[in-house]
């Protein structure tokens, strides 16, 4: 439930920023994507600071499974990719 109330106020705030700025409103669609950037870059960050966790024979890995450290690796990169997307979509 809480997921599905994150990932509507995310959307909610991406695309209210960029209906703002298709009607030349540039200002406003900064104030508006700020939730949506802030959200992704909180997520981005939080996996980075968590992410020896996932090395190999650590906290959430003790079985030195490289599939876990190779998907927390692509996860990592998935979202500062939305976040640079966000960011570049909001305040270009």
């Amino acid at each position: 439930m809480i997921t599905r109330i994150a990932i509507g106020i995310f959307v909610l705030s991406l695309l209210s920023a960029l209906v703002a700025k298709t009607y030349s409103y540039a200002d406003l669609s900064v104030y508006l994507g700020v939730p949506a950037l802030v959200m992704s870059g909180w997520a981005a960050l939080g996996h980075l600071v968590t992410l020896d966790d996932d090395a190999l024979g650590e906290w959430s890995n003790p079985d030195r499974d490289i599939s876990i450290w190779r998907h927390s690796l692509m996860a990592l990169i998935v979202k500062f990719l939305v976040f640079i997307v966000v960011g570049i979509l909001v305040y270009a």
